[in-house]
This record gives C-alpha cells, sequence and structure tokens, in this order.
C-alpha cells in the first residue's frame, strides 16, 4: 500500500483535489523537466486560491526515489562497465541474455522476472530515467508557486494537506500513485492502499491534474477509474483538468491515447478555468 496517513474517512461527501507529483524535478529546469509544468502548476495554484472553501481534500502524490533504482542508470551495467544512456529502454531479452544486469549480482534473478514481469503487463519496456525526486533533495519538493497556495488552502481550512509517497522501492517502478507496475509480495507501499482507494472513489467530486499526463497521471487516473467503474457511480464526477497536466517529451501519443480514453469513459475533461465545485 501506499504511504498515506490523515484522512478522515468517516466523511464521504468531498470535494477532493488529487495533484499528482508537482514536484520540482518535474518542472522546467528539474532533472526530468516537463514543458507546461510551470503553468501548469500555477493554473492549479490559482484554483485552489479560487476555490478554498468549496475543497474539502487535498492530496498530493511525491515520486520519491532512492538513488539505486531500478529505472536509474546507476542500477545498470554492461561488460565493459557502462551505464545505460538515459531514456533508453532495457527489455527482457537483453537482460536474459546478459546485455545489461545489476550491478548488484544478487537482484539477477529479480532483475529478470520483473522486465519479464513488466512486459507481460503490456504497459512498456523498462525505461532508464534521469535520477530524479530523490528523497531529501530540492528536487523532490513541491515547486513553490503551489506549496504556497497548498500552505493557504492549510491556514484557511485549518487542514492538513495529505501527501502520498510514491517509488520508495528500488525494485519496481510505480507510475500509478495507486500501485506498482509490477507489486511487491513482501512490500505493501507497492501495493494497491484499500483505504486511499475508498476515499477517492466516495468522492462527491474528485478533480485531478498534475505532472505527467503521458506517465503518472495517466496511470493513476486509469487505477481509480477501474475501481470507481465498480461502484456504479456516474464517472462524470470524476474530472481532469486538461491545462493542468503535461507531457513528457516524445510521449504524445500516450497523453493523447489517455485522454481519449477519459472521454470515452465518460470522465469530464476540462480545463481548470471552466471548474466548478
Amino acid at each position: 500500500m501506499a504511504t498515506f496517513t490523515g484522512l478522515d474517512t468517516e466523511n464521504m461527501n468531498k470535494n477532493i483535489l488529487l495533484i499528482i507529483d508537482p514536484q520540482n524535478d518535474f518542472h522546467p529546469g528539474g532533472s526530468l523537466g516537463v514543458n507546461g509544468a510551470n503553468e501548469d502548476s500555477q493554473r492549479i495554484a490559482n484554483l485552489i486560491k479560487k476555490n478554498i472553501d468549496k475543497i474539502d481534500e487535498i492530496i498530493v502524490t511525491l515520486d520519491s526515489h532512492h538513488r539505486n533504482h531500478i529505472a536509474h542508470a546507476i542500477f545498470w551495467q554492461n561488460s565493459q562497465g557502462e551505464r545505460p544512456p538515459e531514456f533508453s529502454e532495457i527489455t527482457a531479452e537483453q537482460v536474459e541474455k546478459g546485455e545489461w544486469f545489476p550491478r548488484n549480482p544478487k537482484l539477477m534473478e529479480h532483475c529478470k522476472k520483473y522486465t519479464k514481469d513488466l512486459e507481460r503487463g503490456n504497459r512498456f519496456k523498462l525505461r532508464i530515467w534521469p535520477e530524479h525526486c530523490l528523497i531529501g533533495t530540492p528536487g523532490h519538493a513541491v515547486v513553490p508557486v503551489l506549496n504556497e497556495a497548498l500552505q493557504e488552502w492549510c491556514a484557511t481550512k485549518k487542514a492538513t494537506v495529505n501527501y502520498v509517497l510514491k517509488g520508495t522501492n528500488c525494485l519496481t517502478e510505480m507510475y500509478s500513485a495507486i500501485k506498482a507496475d509490477v507489486p511487491m509480495d513482501n512490500d505493501k507501499s507497492t501495493q494497491k492502499d484499500p483505504v486511499l482507494m475508498a476515499e477517492l472513489t466516495a468522492a462527491k467530486n474528485l478533480v485531478v491534474c498534475g505532472e505527467a499526463k503521458s506517465h503518472c497521471v495517466n496511470f493513476t487516473l486509469r487505477d481509480i477509474l477501474a475501481d470507481w467503474l465498480l461502484t456504479g457511480r456516474p464517472t462524470k464526477h470524476i474530472t481532469l483538468l486538461t491545462d493542468a497536466c503535461s507531457t513528457v517529451p516524445g510521449c504524445d501519443e500516450w497523453a493523447n491515447e489517455f485522454e481519449r480514453d477519459m472521454r470515452e469513459a465518460g470522465v469530464t475533461c476540462i480545463p481548470s478555468t471552466e471548474m466548478e465545485f
């Protein structure tokens, strides 16, 4: 289960704002900066300030990595001792053939199984990302313009922002805030959190935004929608803010498919300026 504390689960008639990974490293100038993220965060901040009295809960997910993570180049090497290039892919076949292997030989069997399981899920192959959102670094923090709005909401509402950490397990990727791409049997932080999911799917209105539209917003909302549909509640009560999430360069196809799927499922897809609670 993702790290999650502090929510009042007794009152389920809430307007909930879910902000995905609004961290410095996902903004221009960060190690994995997304073009448009600065403007996204400004729009989210404006939305919060305009609707302080109407937003009942704010949940902020935080991508939270250690340096020696399976999706970072430092984790891997080849027979020449070289690290894989950033943004490259490592396939299960390459791992099986020993073209790429973990620097810690004890993890070889895990890596063989993990890359196979990842590809079996039909989402993607293992991608190597620039080191990002390392716990304890400035890149892990919420971008200042949005943090200011969050703190204003806290002071005015006499409430607390609920932060959900994702990605702390070094041996699996976790784009979705709901569960890892390959959940680990021995780590509940990688498994679906029933308390978090119950809170989200019971919201009167759930508003989703953040970074990046192609990845973490995409797979988080897909996981939420799957459980929401089980409740029988109208999906129009989920809103995706289309002008408050941007796409990792080169991944427009994923982002476009995501928005198209959400619209077909009945999710409300509108710009933040049209949002009314």
